[in-house]
C-alpha cells in the first residue's frame, strides 16, 4: 500500500477546499524528490474521513494503516516521516524553536482569517457561489447529493462568517429563513427587516412593491458586506506582511520566504493555498484580487509566483480519481448508511 491523498477535485484540485490544495503541494515538492510513492485521490467522498471532511492521507502503518485528517496533521506526519531538509519544503522539526512557534501560531491564525474570508467568498458572495462555487458540484458528485453538499456548504459558510461580521446577502419577503437573516446588519436595515417581516401583501401591486424593497436591500446588504470583506483581507495580509518583516528584519525587500530561503514551510503552504483559492482567476468576483494586487503589489507577485510553481509541481502520474467503494456514489451512499460498506478499511 502507498499513501493516498483523498481531496475535492475533477481536473483539478478544487479550491473549494484549500486544505486540500495546500496537502498536495506538500507531496508533490517533498515526496516525489525522494521517490515516495503515492497518489492524490479525487475522490470528494467525505464519508471517508472521520470528521467528514477533506483532506485526508491514508497512510500505511505497520500491518495496517491510519487514517490522518486535516492539512495541519498531513503536515506534522510528513515532516515527522520524512524528515529530510532537501528539498523545497522545510519539514517543521527543521525549523527552530522560536520559528516552529510562529508556524504553528501562524496556521492557526490563518484558519481563523483567511478561512473565513474564502468561505465568504466562494459560498455567500452571491456571484460567486451561484455562477461558480455552486456549479463546481455538478462535476464532483452524482445526483441527487450534487445539490445536497453545496447547500450544506452555503449554510455552513453563511453561520460561520458572522464570527467576521459578515450577514447573509439574500433576504426575501418570502424567506424561510426566519427572521435573522442579518444578525450583524447596520442599524437602519435591521430595523427595516423587522418591519419588512410583519408587512403582509395586500395586493399583487403591493407584493411586487414589497419584493423591489426586498431586492433593492439585497444589494445595499451585498455591497456593505463586500467592502467589510475587502477590509478583512487587507488586514489579514498587512498582519502576513507584517510578520514577514519581524522575522527577517535585514532583509532587503518587501515580501519573500518567511523561514528559510527558497523553502516553504507547512504554514507558507497553507497560506498559498488560501490565497490562490480566494484569488482564484475563474471566480467571477475578482474585487478580492484586485484590491491585492492594487494595495499590496510585493506580496501579490511573490505569492503567485509561488502558487504557479506549486501548481507546476503537481504532475498528472501522481493523481487518479476514485474507485469502488470511494466513490461518492449513490449506491455507495445507501450501503454505508445501512452498514453494507464500512469507510473503516482501505480500499
Amino acid at each position: 500500500m502507498i499513501l493516498e491523498l483523498h481531496v475535492w477535485g475533477d481536473k483539478e484540485i478544487s479550491i473549494i477546499e484549500p486544505e486540500c490544495v495546500a496537502a498536495a503541494w506538500l507531496l508533490s515538492i517533498h515526496l516525489v524528490p525522494q521517490k515516495v510513492q503515492f497518489k492524490i485521490v479525487k475522490s470528494n467522498n467525505t464519508n471517508l474521513a472521520e470528521s467528514e471532511r477533506l483532506p485526508l492521507l491514508i497512510a500505511p502503518w505497520a500491518d495496517s494503516y491510519r487514517k490522518v485528517e486535516g492539512f495541519t496533521e498531513i503536515a506534522d506526519y510528513i515532516s515527522t516521516q520524512y524528515p529530510l531538509d532537501s528539498t523545497k519544503f522545510v519539514p517543521d522539526g527543521k525549523l527552530t524553536s522560536k520559528d516552529q512557534l510562529v508556524n504553528s501560531c501562524l496556521q492557526s491564525y490563518i484558519k481563523k482569517s483567511l478561512h473565513n474570508v474564502h468561505q465568504y467568498n466562494l459560498y455567500v458572495n452571491t456571484k460567486n457561489y451561484e455562477n461558480y462555487t455552486r456549479k463546481l458540484f455538478l462535476h464532483y458528485l452524482p445526483f441527487p447529493m450534487m445539490y445536497n453538499q453545496p447547500l450544506k456548504f452555503h449554510r455552513d459558510a453563511c453561520e460561520q462568517v458572522k464570527l467576521i461580521g459578515l450577514g447573509n446577502n439574500k433576504s426575501s419577503f418570502f424567506s424561510f429563513g426566519g427572521g435573522d437573516e442579518d444578525d450583524v446588519g447596520d442599524t437602519e436595515l435591521v430595523n427595516d427587516d423587522e418591519e419588512e417581516s410583519t408587512e403582509v401583501p395586500i395586493s399583487a401591486l403591493h407584493e411586487k412593491v414589497l419584493l423591489a424593497k426586498s431586492k433593492d436591500k439585497s444589494l445595499m446588504r451585498e455591497a456593505r458586506n463586500s467592502f467589510k470583506c475587502i477590509a478583512l483581507f487587507h488586514s489579514y495580509i498587512k498582519h502576513t506582511i507584517k510578520l514577514f518583516e519581524e522575522l527577517n528584519p535585514s532583509l532587503p525587500v518587501e515580501y519573500a520566504h518567511l523561514f528559510k530561503a527558497k523553502k516553504v514551510s507547512s504554514s507558507e503552504l497553507l497560506l498559498y493555498a488560501y490565497i490562490y483559492a480566494i484569488t482564484f482567476s475563474e471566480l467571477p468576483d475578482q474585487s478580492l484580487t484586485d484590491h491585492m494586487k492594487a494595495e499590496f503589489p510585493a506580496f501579490s507577485t511573490f505569492a503567485t509566483t509561488i502558487t504557479t510553481a506549486l501548481q507546476g509541481n503537481v504532475k498528472a502520474e501522481h493523481t487518479r480519481a476514485a474507485k469502488g467503494n470511494e466513490v461518492p456514489s449513490l449506491w455507495n451512499e445507501v450501503g454505508s448508511l445501512v452498514g453494507l460498506i464500512l469507510y473503516k478499511e482501505p480500499n
